[in-house]
């Protein structure tokens, strides 16, 4: 008679299905595009850090529909890079 063991390793040597093994981690993390207005630095901000940035502002009671905070720059040091549309 086989142990529960045993069955739990058969189980976790059978193959995955194709789409499974594609993106184990789901899909890839959206990136903003945000421009400082002091030293004129662009880069693309991770949607994480957005996230952080909004829930910050609820919890300051500063968020509105529509709201993207303003991030750290690397190029100045200062909370001075906001977003640039993706029109623009």
């Amino acid at each position: 008679m086989p142990s529960e063991g045993d069955d739990m390793r058969r189980q976790a040597g059978a193959p995955q299905d194709r789409e499974e093994g594609d993106e184990p981690f789901g899909p890839p993390p959206i990136e903003y595009p945000y421009r400082c207005l002091a030293c004129g630095t662009e880069l693309l901000v991770n949607e994480a850090i957005i996230d952080v940035g909004m829930g910050m502002a609820k919890f300051q009671h500063e968020y509105y529909p529509g709201f993207m905070p303003k991030v750290g720059c690397p190029g100045c040091n200062g909370d001075t890079m906001e977003y640039v549309g993706q029109d623009e």
